[in-house]
């Protein structure tokens, strides 16, 4: 019984840190520079030709969601996350698997729920056509985006709970 287990949460392992893998790579070579250029672009647009996007704030507001989610769970395995480290640090071993514990409780949960309720709106959304104020672009693609990223995340959580890089693998590249 326990082999399956183990073969399952390391068959969950090598697909969840594939898929952060890849969609860390999405985040840094394409939303993110994408944000840049349209932002850029939007700029330029405003103040130099008095001739604003209308659909710029809605492009950046999913592209910036979309690089945030992206890095999300590269960011726990390289324990990137945020915590109070004056606190942290001043705990003891037990201390910190605790708290290590308790975060990682919680992000399951909210990763979790978010995960679930995103996937469960994109029906929905793909019902009611639903778009935003000024791209006319339907935004189910993006819910279920962030589905598949809150998933990812849940999975990296679950199997690293404590939020630590392992292993030499190191760099942007991956």
């Amino acid at each position: 019984m326990l082999t399956w287990i183990d073969g399952l949460l390391a068959a969950l392992d090598r697909w969840s840190k594939i898929a952060a893998r890849r969609l860390f790579q999405l985040g840094i070579y394409v939303t993110m520079p994408s944000l840049v250029v349209l932002v850029t672009v939007d700029v330029i647009l405003r103040y130099v030709f008095n001739a604003p996007l209308q659909w710029g704030r809605d492009a950046n507001g999913l592209l910036l969601l979309m690089t945030v989610f992206c890095a999300l769970p590269h960011a726990w395995d390289r324990a990137y996350h945020i915590r109070m480290e004056v606190f942290y640090l001043r705990f003891g071993e037990k201390r910190r698997r605790q708290v290590d514990v308790v975060a990682a409780v919680a992000g399951i949960i909210v990763f979790g729920l978010m995960a679930a309720q995103a996937a469960l709106f994109v029906p929905f959304m793909m019902q009611t056509g639903e778009t935003g104020e000024d791209l006319e672009l339907e935004l189910w693609p993006w819910m279920g985006f962030l589905s598949v990223c809150a998933a990812v995340m849940v999975a990296r959580i679950f199997v690293n709970p404590s939020g630590e890089e392992s292993g030499s693998e190191t760099g942007v590249g991956l």
